[in-house]
């Protein structure tokens, strides 16, 4: 069975750069199946701190959400930060 890995450092869904790929690794925390990857690196965390949200706040958004469009939608709305545009993970 191949390794899991999160989606890709570059992947950008709801015009929010960084989301998918801290989306994937929260879930797989809370699956269980995060293997050598880390949720919150700092990276995830500077997001997060940008957005206003604990890692365990975002981690229950992403287990909730069951498609990227109802992610980028929850998050949008709970993010203290409404333009991403600019982030730079």
């Amino acid at each position: 069975m191949a390794e899991w890995k999160p989606r890709g450092r570059d992947v950008v869904i709801g015009g929010v750069p960084w989301l998918a790929r801290i989306a994937d690794k929260a879930r797989a925390k809370a699956d269980g199946t995060i293997g050598d990857y880390i949720y919150p690196c700092p990276i995830d965390q500077r997001f997060l701190a940008e957005a206003g949200l604990s890692a365990e706040e975002f981690m229950n958004l992403a287990t909730s959400a069951k498609t990227d469009d109802e992610l980028v939608n929850a998050f949008l709305e709970k993010s203290k930060r409404k333009d991403w545009s600019s982030f730079q993970p």
